[in-house]
Order: structure tokens, then C-alpha cells, then sequence
């Protein structure tokens, strides 16, 4: 698979939703996973058509996972 020939970065932890489906009801979480000064490693990139469908991906890797799943967006290609 070719590479893409743009670059990018995700945002800020700021920016972050947790989403948390390891119990009955799947709950989304303003905010990082975890405060830290470091950044943890291991991520996935997907192509989602909108945030609520980013959401939806991330609802089913956290149940699947057992685990909260941080969501953040790519930052916006510059003009």
C-alpha cells in the first residue's frame, strides 16, 4: 500500500474523548485516558466519516478490549 504524502498530527490531549464501553452502558468521557507529562505509545488510525462514527469504532475496541480507548482527532491540514 502506497503511503499517504501528507503528514499530520493528532490534537492535543485536550481534546481528547475517553470513551469507556466495559459495562452495560458505553460512556464518553471529555478529557485524556490519563493526566500525564509523557505520552503513551500504541494508537490506531481510522477513517471516520464524523465524530459520532469515531465514537461508535472506539465504543466497540473498548468493550472488545475491556479497556477505555482515548479518542482524538487529526489536526486540520494547514491551507
Amino acid at each position: 500500500m502506497p503511503l499517504s504524502p501528507r503528514a499530520g498530527c493528532i490534537n492535543p490531549p485536550s481534546t481528547a474523548i475517553t470513551v469507556d464501553a466495559t459495562g452495560d452502558v458505553p460512556t464518553h468521557t471529555p478529557g485524556p485516558f490519563v493526566e500525564a507529562t509523557e505520552y503513551v505509545g500504541g494508537f490506531w488510525i481510522i477513517n471516520a466519516d464524523n465524530d459520532a462514527a469515531a465514537l461508535t469504532w472506539a465504543e466497540q475496541a473498548s468493550a472488545a478490549l475491556g479497556s477505555r480507548i482515548e479518542v482524538r482527532a487529526f489536526q486540520e491540514e494547514p491551507q
